[in-house]
C-alpha cells in the first residue's frame, strides 16, 4: 500500500472539496451547490454521453468509460487548494490548476495526474465529453433556477448552450432546456394523488 498518511490526507482533502461551495451562483443571488455535488452531476452526465457515443459508435468513435469517470470525478479536485473561481473572478485572477494537481497527486497516482492534464488540454474525445458534461451540469442548475423564477438564469443557460459542440451534448442540452425538471416523477406523483383520493 502506498504511504497511508498521504492517502488519508487525500481522503480528508476530498472531504474538504466536497464541502466547498461554487461561487458563481452568488452572482445570480440564488442557489448553493457544492463542488462535490457538481462533480457528481458531471460524472453522471459524462457517463450517459459516453454510453450514447459508444452505443452509436459512428465512424469508429469510442471513448474509455474509465477515463470518462475518472476525469469527471476529479476535474475540479484542485479547487480545494485554488478555490472555486467563477468567470468574473477569472478576469482578474489566475489559478494554477496544474500546480495544484501536481502537489495533490504526484507520487500517489501519476496515471490520474496524466488524465487530469489530458482533461485540462481538452485534446481527447474523453476530455471533450467531460468538459461538455461539466457545462451541461451547470445548465441543469440554471434550468432549475429558471423554474423557481430566477430571471437571470436564462441568460446563463442560453450562453452555456453555445459551449457544447458534440451532437450528443447539443441534443441533451436542448432537451434539458425544454423539459420540466419535475417530470422525472410525474407518474409517481399521479399514482400518489390517486391513492390520496381513495
Amino acid at each position: 500500500m502506498k504511504d497511508s498518511k498521504r492517502l488519508t490526507n487525500l481522503i480528508y482533502e476530498a472531504a474538504n472539496v466536497k464541502r466547498m461551495l461554487r461561487t458563481g451562483w452568488q452572482r445570480l443571488g440564488d442557489n448553493e451547490e457544492g463542488v462535490g455535488e457538481h462533480s457528481f452531476m458531471t460524472a453522471v452526465i459524462a457517463y450517459l454521453l459516453a454510453k450514447q457515443i459508444n452505443d452509436q459508435n459512428e465512424s469508429g468513435r469510442k471513448v474509455s468509460m474509465e477515463k470518462i469517470l475518472i476525469m469527471s470525478i476529479f476535474h475540479d479536485f484542485h479547487e480545494g487548494r485554488t478555490g472555486e473561481m467563477d468567470k468574473v473572478a477569472k478576469l482578474y485572477m489566475t489559478r494554477h490548476e496544474d500546480k495544484a494537481n501536481i502537489d495533490i497527486f504526484e507520487g500517489i497516482d501519476d496515471e490520474l495526474l496524466a488524465q487530469l492534464n489530458e482533461y485540462e488540454a481538452k485534446k481527447s474525445l474523453e476530455a471533450q465529453v467531460v468538459y461538455e458534461a461539466n457545462v451541461i451540469a451547470f445548465g441543469v442548475e440554471c434550468k432549475i433556477l429558471m423554474e423557481k423564477g430566477n430571471t437571470h438564469a436564462k441568460e446563463w443557460m442560453d450562453a452555456n448552450s453555445l459551449r457544447v459542440r458534440l451532437p450528443e451534448s447539443v441534443e441533451l442540452m436542448t432537451a434539458l432546456a425544454i423539459t420540466d425538471s419535475q417530470d422525472w416523477w410525474k407518474d409517481i406523483r399521479e399514482a400518489i394523488h390517486e391513492e390520496f383520493a381513495k
